[in-house]
């Protein structure tokens, strides 16, 4: 399938047309998903008719599906092969979500399957795209393609958001969010479309070579052998800590200041600006983020996402200004850390393991997300709004100091 615009805009010169189609695969994807995320509880209490706590076992669960999901998704990349893993969990994702797009007016249990199961198959879709995209292109310029990875992600969430709020305001709830569950499906399918008919790089070439070897190698290691790595244990724990601290207050801790100092209304603007400044400033600050030790990036990264809970920590008011503009430093810091630490896991993973070193990243994700959200529930539950964010900003400023430590490339890395 040939794409030609987009090759045009991500310049194809240095990206593989493989990777140019899987990042368009991925920007199709993000978009159906972010038609939803946003809206999955609205879905569980106003069409499923489920209770408070009904819809917080649902939560729980899908946090397990997604800690689930991580795990298979690497071992599975490495087993199969990246590109066929993609294809199978894709076809898996949008007949999940086709059911919660169809399923109204039957009993509620099919459709609680299925947003475990969708949750599953996106979570374990992650590290197989992160294999795939990383070895679609050559190792100097993995950075370059993780960051249009993440232009293309945000800016597809971006998309998602606003056309679900379109819908629903449009159709009204019930209705909305059926044609919101069926774009999703559609994505996926797409994705699967995608990246099945993009094929890979010939098999006489080195990345070709390294593809059959992650099919086979991968057969006979695993995860213990990620877990022996102390490079990728120190990286492990590293992004824990930068989703328990920084993401997770990001995803749910501002919602829930905006119920509290009742600036719900602008809850959207807010990730909105966030997600702008990620498109728009991603790719030009890479080139300039390229000049500097991966490390040091690191740093910065996660000291600019403290800085944004500084800013909250030191509020009085906790209005607009304030909320607004520790979304806009969040997400300066997003720059610097998204592309270099992807980018830095697929250096450290050898061959035969890509798969499971994706997984590995990724469960710290799902992992520091089941950390963060307790402890984000618990603060602001109290109202304990300034100290929660201090304690946030103390734990990145740890964490920030940590990536000061490491390591570079195994090879032939001058940076």
């Amino acid at each position: 399938m040939r794409t030609p615009r987009f090759r045009r805009c991500v310049k194809t010169a240095d990206i593989p047309p493989t990777a140019v189609v899987a990042l368009f695969g991925e920007f199709l994807s993000s978009a159906g998903s972010g038609t939803t995320f946003p809206y999955l509880v609205v879905y569980l209490h106003d069409v499923c008719g489920l209770t408070g706590g009904q819809v917080g076992a649902v939560l729980v669960g899908r946090s397990l599906a997604a800690v689930a999901g991580s795990v298979l998704g690497g071992a599975l990349s490495d087993r199969h092969g990246a590109r066929r893993t993609v294809v199978a969990l894709a076809a898996t994702a949008a007949s999940a979500a086709a059911v919660l797009a169809t399923a109204h007016g039957h009993p509620v249990w099919p459709r609680v399957v299925a947003a475990m199961v969708c949750t599953g198959a996106e979570a374990a879709l992650v590290p197989a795209m992160d294999a795939l995209l990383a070895r679609s292109v050559p190792e100097h310029t993995r950075e370059k393609a993780f960051s249009w990875r993440n232009t293309v992600v945000t800016s597809g969430a971006l998309l998602g958001v606003v056309g679900a709020s379109t819908a629903l305001g449009t159709w009204g709830v019930s209705t909305g969010l059926r044609w919101v569950y069926a774009l999703d499906a559609a994505s996926f399918v797409m994705l699967a479309v995608l990246v099945r008919r993009a094929g890979g790089p010939p098999q006489g070439t080195p990345h070709g070579q390294a593809r059959l070897h992650d099919r086979h190698a991968g057969q006979d290691h695993g995860y213990a052998a990620v877990a022996r790595d102390p490079a990728m244990r120190r990286t492990f724990f590293f992004v824990l800590l930068v989703v328990a601290a920084g993401f997770t207050p990001l995803q749910t801790g501002l919602p829930v200041v905006t119920v509290l100092t009742r600036h719900v209304d602008v809850l959207g603007w807010l990730f909105a600006a966030n997600m702008i400044v990620v498109a728009v400033l991603q790719v030009p600050a890479q080139r300039v983020l390229a000049r500097f030790p991966r490390p040091l990036v690191l740093t910065g990264g996660t000291a600019l996402m403290g800085g944004a809970w500084v800013v909250l920590a030191l509020s009085t008011d906790h209005g607009v200004g304030s909320l607004l503009a520790a979304a806009v430093v969040f997400a300066l810091g997003e720059v610097a850390y998204m592309p270099v630490v992807a980018a830095l896991v697929n250096d450290l993973a050898p061959p035969g393991l890509a798969g499971r070193y994706n997984g590995a990243h990724t469960l710290a994700w799902t992992s520091g997300f089941a950390v963060g959200a307790p402890a984000t529930g618990a603060l602001l539950g109290s109202d304990s709004v300034r100290p929660f964010f201090a304690a946030s900003a103390a734990v990145l400023g740890l964490a920030a100091l940590g990536a000061l430590t490491l390591a570079r490339r195994r090879k032939g890395n001058h940076r």
